[in-house]
């Protein structure tokens, strides 16, 4: 029996690896239906390994084609091994270049459904119950809202109220409330806001390029001092971004809401 679960073990992260091999620069998505076919596996199984790689935030679900494709978090994964392809890229040196000029911890972020995944974070003074790639509540950080202000209409409406479903009664967040808080978001360019007690963030969106995934990027320290440098820190984000990654291309943001659900 040990050894039957063993192997199963096994098969299954041949079958993980065998999906990850199988984005290339030519299969930006792939569907529940290819994967099965190529990995001769029936559809109910695919369906349920890439569920579980979604709710790992590896993978996230495009809305209108039902497809997969990888998050950010697969691409920092391999940061180590072939510096010359990440580390040594425009990114990551970018986010230590933040932490050095203000002195706070920089934080890389994106939204895997309706969660708040954190998949990078700098070394520094951080809460003692942050984790990275823990998920977080979208409606309550300043990172979930700027990623948020992604999302237009209905779709905020129905995001508020899977979320309330979901969350215990002192989580709940009034749909209006959360509509100002975005229309704020986008008239100033950035969010401020709350990670837990005695700490906050400072989050603004990520330049991005067509089919790309939005990323949210900040920083985070204590409250006390952030209020005090409020102007100075957004300048100085806004400014590291500018210098290291550009304007780049504009947003599409409809294929950008389309994603952001699910």
């Amino acid at each position: 029996m040990a050894t039957a679960l063993h192997e199963k073990k096994i098969k299954s992260a041949d079958r993980v690896l065998e999906i990850f091999e199988m984005f290339g620069p030519d299969r930006q998505s792939l569907t529940v239906m290819e994967v099965s076919r190529a990995l001769d596996v029936p559809q109910s199984s695919t369906s349920e390994l890439l569920g579980n790689l979604v709710r790992r935030g590896y993978l996230t679900r495009e809305r209108g084609a039902r497809a997969f494709r990888p998050t950010v978090r697969v691409a920092l994964l391999g940061a180590w091994v072939h510096p010359t392809l990440f580390r040594d890229g425009r990114l990551l040196p970018m986010m230590d270049h933040l932490q050095d000029q203000t002195g706070f911890a920089v934080s890389l972020s994106s939204m895997i459904g309706v969660s708040l995944k954190h998949v990078h974070t700098t070394t520094g003074p951080l809460p003692q119950h942050f984790d990275e790639g823990r998920e977080a509540h979208l409606l309550h950080s300043p990172f979930g809202h700027v990623l948020l202000s992604l999302i237009r209409g209905d779709d905020v409406r129905k995001v508020v109220h899977r979320l309330n479903v979901e969350s215990t009664d002192e989580l709940h967040v009034r749909h209006q409330d959360v509509i100002t808080a975005l229309e704020q978001v986008n008239r100033q360019g950035y969010a401020f806001g709350r990670i837990e007690a005695g700490w906050s963030g400072i989050a603004v969106l990520l330049p991005q390029g067509i089919g790309e995934e939005p990323l949210a990027l900040g920083l985070i320290g204590r409250t006390q001092d952030m209020e005090a440098r409020r102007e100075d820190l957004i300048r100085t984000v806004r400014q590291g971004i500018a210098q290291y990654l550009g304007p780049r291309v504009a947003r599409d943001t409809g294929e950008v809401r389309a994603a952001s659900m699910h």
